[in-house]
């Protein structure tokens, strides 16, 4: 039986081997203008297990393969704060900021090229860039301005190897030679503070200036879509900015094709065979017919029938780490079972504990930003998995205000709104529209000025807790004839 020996793969794609990654990495469209040279600034935003991470490491494998001769570095954001670079300089104004960040980038470069050419040394002064020094690398090459200085130090006494000089000559042939600095999770630890809101705006202007001024760079940057346009609306000059800003989403065709891939690299590992291309008229189908090799091809989902992984794909909240890790729950049940494929009585049973996962997983991202988080979720525990914005504040305070205080981003919420507003956030909430032509969901990423405001209504929106949360809260389901009550069908 396939089942019991398949393996979908690691579920963090930045954490397996190069050939591995390009085996089932799923290139989607929008992922073309980040190995563009000519977009200089590419800013991706999504949301824990969406694929930032592992779209950054796909980038330092493909990135070598189209430009051989140029530097790729790839950092954390961790790796570029102040205290990683030894600043202890006070910070006064934006333009400090500014300067500060462009030292910083500048730095990640000298020390690539440090390592380029074996250069070891320990001197600060080859770490850190002078902020006097940046103005004289305006129209010029960054790379050739950093070589320039590493001759400079040679010139002062430092130790020379020939070997060192050779590769600085080199890299000095090179015409017009560019780097890459790819920086993943730049928001790690963000909280919505005026500081931390300060700090992260002038980074995206310190970018604009560096590539308005320097040429041979270019920046790819990973951040949490709830984090871009909270800073967006903190700083105006960042709506230049919006150009370079994509949200990865997984569309239901992405999620086939995901599966798919898994599947397809693993037949070439258990072996077994898939299926003869040749006799399916399209890549949908073909895929559709791979995926019923692990999957039952279709199954029960409210009042229809719908193909398996498009129910992955919602219980996943669209997101591929969270759907491998609920397809190997599935497989495991489904293997327990005896069962040859998996099925949808083996979703429902993980269901709850793969809930779980995704509530330790909320509650790990966000706890920095409410330490209470956790206490927030729990409080809607046998609540109506659909309300209106009153239903919401009244759940809101009876079950979470009148028990606890609550500080968000450091500031104590003080209406149930505020809090609303958080778990609408983070993602807990799903906004929802409903009309004639059936329901419309939005995130925070779609529309950020929902609940903001005390006085309007919000379109009537109503307030859906995501459906990859609600089994293991014992969330009601709402049953046809409640449905009907309520007037979402006739």
């Amino acid at each position: 039986m396939i089942l019991e020996e398949f393996d979908f793969g690691n579920e963090a794609g930045d954490d397996v081997p190069p050939e591995e990654l390009s085996a089932y990495f799923v290139e989607q469209s929008m992922f073309k203008k980040f190995t563009n040279q000519s977009n200089r600034l590419c800013v991706a935003t999504a949301k824990k297990g969406v694929g930032k991470s592992a779209l950054l490491q796909w980038l330092k494998i493909s990135l070598p393969k189209k430009h051989p001769d140029d530097l790729v570095i790839k950092v954390r954001g961790s790796e570029v704060t102040r205290d990683a670079f030894k600043l202890i300089n006070t910070l006064e104004n934006p333009n400090d900021y500014i300067r500060d960040w462009m030292i910083r980038l500048c730095a990640l470069v000298n020390r690539e090229i440090a390592k380029t050419i074996d250069f070891a040394i320990t001197d600060d002064q080859i770490t850190i860039i002078e902020s006097a020094e940046l103005d004289g690398f305006k129209s010029k090459n960054l790379v050739g301005c950093l070589i320039s200085r590493f001759e400079d130090i040679l010139g002062k006494g430092k130790p020379k190897k020939q070997g060192i000089i050779d590769q600085l000559e080199i890299l000095k042939r090179l015409d017009n030679p560019q780097v890459w600095i790819l920086i993943d999770d730049l928001d790690a630890t963000f909280q919505n503070t005026d500081k931390e809101c300060l700090s992260l705006s002038t980074f995206f202007s310190a970018c604009r200036y560096i590539l308005q001024d320097i040429s041979g760079i270019n920046i790819r940057i990973t951040m949490r879509s709830d984090v871009w346009p909270t800073i967006r609306r903190y700083d105006e000059s960042l709506d230049k900015l919006e150009q370079y800003v994509e949200e990865i989403s997984w569309s239901e065709k992405d999620f086939r094709k995901l599966l798919y891939r898994r599947i397809e690299a693993q037949s070439k590992e258990i072996p077994f065979e898939l299926p003869d291309k040749t006799s399916y008229f399209t890549d949908e189908q073909y895929e559709e017919k791979v995926i019923a090799l692990i999957f039952i091809p279709k199954v029960p989902w409210g009042d229809k029938e719908v193909y398996s992984y498009k129910v992955v794909h919602t219980l996943s909240y669209h997101r591929p780490r969270w759907a491998v890790q609920l397809s190997k729950l599935a497989q495991k049940n489904a293997c327990y079972r005896r069962h040859e494929f998996i099925t949808k009585e083996d979703i429902d049973d993980v269901w709850g504990e793969y809930g779980s996962k995704r509530i330790a997983d909320l509650v790990a991202e966000h706890k920095h930003q409410c330490k209470n988080v956790e206490e927030l979720v729990n409080g809607f525990r046998g609540e109506d998995r659909l309300m209106n914005r009153d239903e919401l504040f009244i759940c809101i305070n009876n079950k979470i205000m009148n028990h606890m205080s609550v500080f968000i981003d450091d500031s104590k919420a003080t209406s149930p709104r505020e809090v609303a507003r958080f778990l609408y956030r983070i993602g807990f909430l799903v906004a929802r529209s409903e009309d004639d032509s059936g329901y419309h969901h939005y995130n925070y990423s779609d529309m950020p000025d929902l609940l903001s405001s005390r006085t309007s209504t919000d379109f009537s929106m109503k307030w859906e807790i995501h459906p990859c949360y609600r089994q293991a809260l014992d969330i009601k389901k709402i049953n046809r004839s409640q449905r009907k009550k309520r007037g979402l069908i006739s």
